[in-house]
């Protein structure tokens, strides 16, 4: 909703509030009540259809070909769905891991996961340690919850490995063609341990941090939506003022150019890669500023056709969801299965 809207309504329940006043004290209140009301349903409305547009349910009629198949796994005591479609090889199948953002769950994703799934891909989603909820469906309550404590990054960031390693494990998906898809916390995870983990082969990051410290110590106004985003990760318990040796072990910036060696530890390689990593950021995100893509591409290094930037859409991509959704089609098809190279 915009600014000039709410202050239009505010500014008319005042007047219409001190007229009723003039006839009655009591009538007044009970105006300012049932506007105030009016107001707040108005505004939650408003924020519903920005950020609850999409259904879990894909909502496919049972007499359409198209079908969908969705098992509920538990990879090390995390709670995550592969997503198929008749267009999904029975063996052998790429994979796309996908990657929440902090304080979310894996069905904040589903927006993304049923079209890759129809492309032709296995999804695989989770929920990470310390995220997920109880949720109703088919009229019964299912947890979802993943045992942990979701401030510690570190952990979440290891967590990667147990998810490639299942893969590896089954015969239907195919372990060489593993590509990476993560927003916000889940975006750190790929440009960190996904960025350094040889067996995924693309790495596709949506509102990437650079560097945590930088981010999470920057001035603020207070009462802004960036104040308030960064007050609600204190609340949580998120550490926003890391020592040098935190923001050294969860920024990308320290991991862009390195692979793992011995005890995961990224070390300096000679590979590049820049050639698996493709960044997606809105130039007005308000929790993880615009200079972090700019600073993540310098570093790398990318050319033009690994980017996407966008003008709006804030840090959770606000009606940018089609836009996103073909461009990582583009890039998944380019380095899993090589369809669009030299495109």
């Amino acid at each position: 909703m915009r600014v000039a809207r709410i202050v239009a309504y505010i500014v008319a329940t005042t007047i219409i509030v001190f007229l009723a006043n003039q006839v009655n004290s009591l009538l007044s209140v009970l105006f300012g009540i049932m506007i105030t009301i009016l107001l707040l349903e108005i505004v939650l409305l408003s924020v519903q259809r920005s950020f609850f547009r999409f259904d879990d349910d894909p909502g496919i009629s049972t007499i359409s070909p198209t079908k969908l198949q969705i098992e509920t796994l538990s990879i090390r005591n995390m709670h995550a769905r592969l997503i198929k479609s008749h267009h999904t090889p029975p063996e052998k199948a790429p994979v796309v891991i996908m990657h929440h953002g902090y304080g979310s769950t894996y069905r904040r994703m589903l927006v993304y996961a049923y079209p890759i799934a129809l492309k032709g891909y296995a999804v695989l989603l989770y929920n990470t340690l310390g995220h997920g909820k109880i949720v109703k469906e088919n009229a019964s309550r299912v947890d979802e919850r993943t045992p942990g404590d979701k401030t510690e990054v570190v952990e979440i960031m290891k967590a990667l490995s147990r998810v490639v390693e299942f893969i590896k494990q089954r015969p239907d998906l195919d372990g060489g063609k593993v590509g990476f898809v993560g927003i916000s916390l889940g975006a750190i995870v790929g440009l960190t341990y996904g960025c350094c983990n040889p067996d995924i082969k693309c790495v596709i990051a949506l509102a990437g941090v650079h560097d945590f410290s930088k981010t999470s110590t920057r001035r603020l106004v207070p009462f802004t939506s960036d104040w308030f985003m960064k007050k609600s990760f204190e609340w949580s318990g998120l550490e926003m003022e890391p020592s040098k040796l935190q923001d050294f072990i969860v920024s990308p910036a320290f991991y862009l150019d390195k692979q793992f060696g011995f005890f995961e530890r990224p070390v300096w390689t000679d590979q590049k890669n820049k050639d698996k990593i493709f960044l997606i950021h809105c130039e007005d995100d308000c929790t993880i500023p615009f200079w972090n893509f700019e600073e993540n591409v310098k570093q790398l290094g990318l050319p033009p056709e690994h980017c996407l930037a966008l003008k709006s859409g804030n840090h959770w991509f606000i009606r940018q969801e089609h836009l996103i959704i073909g461009q990582i089609l583009f890039w998944l098809d380019t380095k899993l299965s090589g369809s669009n190279e030299g495109k």
